[in-house]
């Protein structure tokens, strides 16, 4: 659109004029109407506010006539002036507003001031709306009982969940000699044993749903047919949280022979012992009612010796993970029963929301309608959440500042504009921060910080139905990353932990 009158500086039919803003062109010819400068005691110092019809971006050129030299300034930095400043006579400047991506209306000021005399000066509040959301769909009345629920309506049943972690995705490089139904205590100290307690503390605290991430790979032969005694391990495991009522996602996580993807890697190789791991997962699952979701993977990255590579993937990488998670989808699929409409979950490369957003990550496609999750883990600022008290770390930060809240936030608004507003709703299946022991100015403050960027993670995910599962590795004191919040041998939450606990809860509200 156009704005094509002039305007005066400072008067009534400034603000009258930038009211165009919101509908459409006044549609006058420039050289029509201009109306006379005012009097310095015409002033208009009320604000006006200026409603938006739409959330999409807006670039506009603005002409007025100023009676003095003009200074012109806006607080939002997703509303831009140019240029800044300018000497009295006819002029013009750029309005520029970017899409608003989030679920929530927001207001930006611009205040246009005289150089030479600052009593003299107008305001125009900018409101843009939200980015309208799809509605959520009812529940499937063609879905067998127990599955009726899609993935946009299964999202909003789950408050907030948490991660079984150092658990049944552990390895066995580092030494264990045992039964291989023990692994699962190799990376805890102590080494405790996933019990039906753990899920009834649990539930108590608020969480109704825990991700249980699992390694086959140490409990299968080459080809990935994997040890019944350990599927039906692993099953006593999610049953212990489908007696509490409690939603479970049952994933593959640290199966390095597809998700650390070394030089030269064979694709063919890997779909087939792929398929054929998840072939057997999801039958032996597949009588689970919509309380069980499956999830393709964990993170995925490259390797290239003893170096990873999280970031910037490739053509070659977006290709690999779109094409495995589209063998992920139709192998659960083809199982039948209960998985021919279960959600399940895929995930970009490295898990990350930016690789999520990115139009290279190509949704697989699938025989049910609104049946697919998108999943990615928020560890923003990395410095902050998983850094700090780091033994060594010299980018360690104890603090996060406004900018990384508001990047997070930005991340959570770009997913609903590419995914959630179209249907896909997303699930964060990792956060967290790590407890930090290092702080100078002591463990209160360290945790009260700790508590509030909990706090504020899962309040700006909750604004657009994402909820998120906190990792929990069960390390507190370590010189490594203590995410510790369940203390699983007795069965409940520690003094410190209670306070970051708090703070998850408090962002449901």
């Amino acid at each position: 659109m156009k704005f094509n009158r002039f305007f005066n500086l400072f008067s009534a039919v400034l603000m009258a004029c930038m009211l165009a803003f919101v509908a459409a062109s006044c549609g006058d010819d420039p050289e029509d109407d201009i109306p006379s400068p005012p009097a310095h005691n015409t002033t208009v110092t009320e604000a006006s506010i200026i409603d938006l019809l739409s959330s999409d971006a807006i670039t506009d050129e603005i002409p007025f006539k100023a009676t003095e030299n003009w200074r012109v300034t806006s607080d939002a930095d997703w509303c831009t002036v140019s240029p800044t400043q300018g000497t009295a006579g006819s002029k013009t400047i750029t309005v520029t507003i970017t899409e608003n991506l989030s679920s929530e209306p927001r207001s930006a000021h611009i205040k246009i001031t005289s150089i030479d005399n600052q009593n003299y000066s107008n305001t125009i509040t900018i409101i843009q709306p939200a980015m309208e959301a799809k509605p959520a769909p009812e529940e499937d009345k063609n879905a067998p009982e127990g599955m009726k629920s899609p993935a946009s309506v299964l999202v909003t049943k789950i408050n907030v969940g948490w991660n079984l972690g150092n658990t049944c995705e552990a390895g066995i490089w580092d030494g264990w000699s045992g039964d291989d139904l023990d692994i699962e205590t190799n990376w805890l100290n102590p080494k405790v044993k996933t019990s039906k307690a753990m899920f009834t503390a649990l539930k108590n605290a608020g969480f109704n749903a825990v991700r249980i991430p699992t390694r086959w790979t140490v409990h299968a032969d080459a080809d990935m047919n994997i040890n019944a005694r350990w599927l039906a391990r692993v099953k006593e495991i999610v049953d212990y949280a489908v007696s509490q009522d409690m939603y479970v996602i049952l994933n593959s996580h640290h199966d390095n022979w597809y998700d650390r993807l070394p030089v030269g890697y064979n694709e063919a190789d890997i779909h087939k012992k792929y398929e054929n791991m998840w072939k057997q997962i999801a039958t032996y699952f597949k009588d689970y009612d919509e309380h069980l979701i499956f999830a393709g993977a964990n993170e995925i990255i490259s390797v290239n010796g003893s170096s990873e590579n999280w970031g910037n993937p490739s053509a070659s990488d977006y290709k690999f993970v779109n094409s495995l998670m589209q063998l992920f989808v139709n192998t659960v699929r083809a199982t039948g029963g209960n998985n021919e409409w279960r959600n399940i979950m895929v995930q970009p490369w490295a898990c990350n929301p930016s690789f999520a957003i990115d139009d290279k990550f190509v949704l697989p496609t699938d025989t049910k309608e609104n049946r697919l999750i998108v999943e990615y883990h928020c560890y923003d600022p990395y410095n902050y959440a998983i850094g700090k008290g780091q033994s060594g770390n010299q980018w360690a930060q104890h603090e996060p500042s406004q900018a990384d809240l508001n990047y997070v936030a930005n991340n959570f608004a770009k997913l609903n504009a590419k995914f959630i507003s179209k249907g896909v709703p997303c699930i964060m299946a990792e956060f967290g921060s790590t407890q930090d022991n290092s702080y100078s100015k002591g463990n209160d403050a360290a945790d009260k910080i700790r508590a509030d960027y909990h706090k504020f993670i899962v309040s700006e995910a909750k604004k657009y139905d994402i909820p998120g599962f906190y990792w929990d590795n069960y390390c507190f004191t370590t010189t490594g990353e203590n995410f510790g919040l369940l203390d699983r041998k007795n069965c409940n939450f520690p003094a410190r932990a209670q306070i970051a606990l708090k703070g998850i809860m408090d962002g449901l509200n």
